[in-house]
């Protein structure tokens, strides 16, 4: 079921938890949703061109909890920010978000603060938005450990560098989100994507603990 701007898909079961899943193009938003769903339901590209044309949605489940997610097209892609941004809000709007998860790589390149900026401002209060640092299946040590510790040549801790960014969050992860078929024959990086599927299972549903929000609109 697909979307931009002009919301139109199935009503998610009401005890479903909305998940909006967004970010720059090419960070690999669609490895992410595969990922949490255990097998490959969205397009991905293994040279960083955008395959999500539209806001396409999964239904999900796990630790007794029904999940929605919906991929958001890549900012910088076929559509304006300002239409992506629209389409966050519209779905929003209509089906009520629980969690928004902003994916993105280690590079600077890939980070978008005032996009990010931008959605918060369209988001009523209480909504939180959690970090998904991926690309970190050669990361030498724990794939955490990222968060808090300065990148090559750096002074300060790569989460402290976001945060004075105006890029701050109510949680994150590291992980990987290699498909199946490129881990196969290297052990850690197997290891390093089941471990990376739970991590961000867990910190989703965490998240998601409470009451489902409602949609603001009824129509």
């Amino acid at each position: 079921m697909t979307f931009l701007c002009g919301f139109r898909s199935k009503s998610p079961r009401k005890d479903a938890y909305v998940i909006a899943l967004f970010g720059q193009t090419g960070v690999g938003v669609s490895s992410l949703v595969n990922l949490i769903v255990g097998h490959p339901v969205a397009t991905y590209s293994v040279d960083t061109k955008p395959c999500t044309l539209s806001v396409t949605d999964h239904d999900v489940s796990w630790d007794n909890k029904q999940f929605r997610l919906y991929e958001v097209p890549g900012f910088g892609g076929h559509f304006s920010d300002t239409d992506i941004i629209d389409s966050i809000q519209s779905l929003e709007e209509k089906v009520g978000i629980d969690l928004l998860v902003y994916c993105l790589r280690k590079k600077r390149e890939t980070l978008m603060p005032e996009n990010l900026k931008k959605i918060r401002a369209k988001m009523p209060a209480g909504i939180p938005i959690v970090a998904v640092v991926t690309e970190l299946e050669r990361y030498k040590g724990d794939m955490a450990s990222w968060w808090t510790i300065p990148s090559e040549g750096g002074k300060v801790a790569n989460g402290k560098t976001l945060e004075d960014m105006g890029m701050t969050f109510a949680d994150h992860a590291c992980v990987t989100t290699l498909p199946p078929e490129d881990v196969a024959q290297n052990t850690t990086f197997r290891e390093r994507r089941s471990h990376s599927e739970n991590v961000v299972k867990n910190l989703v549903a965490k998240h998601c603990g409470g009451s489902k929000r409602r949609p603001r609109t009824t129509n």
